[in-house]
């Protein structure tokens, strides 16, 4: 159930409605837009993620977000104006103590609470609060020297005495204040039109509403999709084992580069044919990779905009648990989603005009890599 939280990020109150097990990071990367908070383990080992909570560095990406209602958060765009990181980041471009980039935000975080903690800490020291922050360029000796230069630099603006440095910024400007982040609303299947896959979160739910167009008549279309074992096939990665009145047997098969995980489980289906409406009802697991899936199928056909075609209007909503939980974000979804439901419009137009489906493979990275980026264009 989604609930509101509360939160003064960079100085500025802000709200959020989302979900209980909503991370900290992506509020603030989906909802606030500070994507300068990066994500990439997201199990809280790398450190790119690494954001200031209450004076304190966080791991975002672990942190669920209600347990952060009021609290204070610092991420890196927040850091500007404030005199410690303007030298730790001119620190840092001196010393070459970055390359790619990508963990940067949250080492500086990071660096910048071991200035204000330590007052001449040695080079063994530093490391060693860094070891929570990876680095695959630079072999971190760029980023300890870039730290002990701030640091001297410091103790030479005092005369030697330690820590003139407030724990806190000062002299911070004045930020334009964010939006309070609204809930979308939830239209029925049958009226949703979206131009790409749609994704929220209702009621613990992953919810995806997607339409589009078979240039086949709307007959032809639900005489395709009303048949189990005629558009089962359609489906990439699917395989339909067994029927028994409205119930089914099958699996599907998800493959995208190393990532393999065959859901096997059990549904049932029902269909009005009066109003070219079904829904599709399942549940499986995956036995090597420990994760679970339940789900809702809903679909409609409905006539297109021109004579002898059709649209197709879908909604899924599902809930997955275990390793797999973790690739279950907003961009992810709806770029895995485009990229399926392409394929299979591509499959039922074959099969409509009398030919085959195509034969499943894996889902190939690069085509996938493309459809997040144009979900992701889209929702900006």
């Amino acid at each position: 159930m989604a609930e509101t939280i509360r939160l003064t990020v960079n100085g500025e109150a802000c709200t959020a409605t989302v979900p209980a097990r909503t991370q900290l990071a992506e509020v603030l990367r989906d909802h606030l837009d500070l994507t300068g908070t990066h994500l990439a383990c997201e199990q809280g080992v790398c450190g790119a993620c690494t954001v200031m909570v209450n004076g304190r560095p966080v791991r975002s990406c672990i942190t669920y977000a209600h347990s952060c209602d009021g609290a204070v958060i610092e991420t890196i765009e927040g850091h500007r104006g404030d005199p410690v990181m303007d030298r730790l980041r001119d620190a840092f471009s001196r010393h070459h103590a970055l390359q790619c980039g990508f963990c940067t935000p949250g080492m500086l975080a990071t660096a910048r609470d071991i200035v204000a903690r330590f007052d001449a800490p040695d080079d063994a020291t530093i490391r060693h609060e860094l070891s929570g922050n990876l680095c695959r360029c630079t072999g971190y000796v760029g980023i300890v020297n870039a730290i002990r230069d701030v640091i001297d630099q410091r103790a030479a603006d005092a005369g030697g005495a330690a820590r003139p440095a407030p724990a806190e910024p000062v002299g911070r400007p004045a930020f334009t204040p964010f939006e309070p982040v609204a809930p979308d609303p939830a239209p029925a299947c049958a009226a949703a039109a979206t131009s790409g896959p749609r994704v929220t979160e209702e009621d613990g739910a992953t919810v995806v509403r997607r339409d589009f167009a078979l240039a086949h008549p709307p007959e032809a279309v639900w005489a395709l999709f009303s048949d189990p074992r005629r558009v089962a096939p359609c489906i990439p990665g699917a395989t339909l084992d067994s029927i028994d009145g409205d119930r089914f047997e099958g699996a599907v098969e998800i493959r995208f580069g190393p990532i393999r995980a065959r859901f096997g489980g059990q549904g049932s289906f029902l269909n009005d044919d009066s109003r070219r409406e079904g829904a599709i009802t399942g549940r499986g697991d995956d036995k090597l990779g420990k994760s679970r899936v339940q789900g809702d199928l809903r679909y409609a056909i409905e006539p297109g905009t021109d004579a002898g075609t059709s649209r197709a209007r879908i909604e899924l909503r599902f809930e997955i648990e275990g390793m797999l939980a973790q690739f279950n974000r907003p961009e992810l979804v709806a770029g895995f989603v485009d990229y399926i439901l392409g394929q299979f419009a591509a499959n039922c137009d074959a099969v409509l005009a009398g030919g085959d489906a195509a034969p499943s493979r894996g889902v190939s990275a690069l085509a996938m890599l493309w459809a997040v980026l144009k979900a992701w264009t889209r929702r900006r």
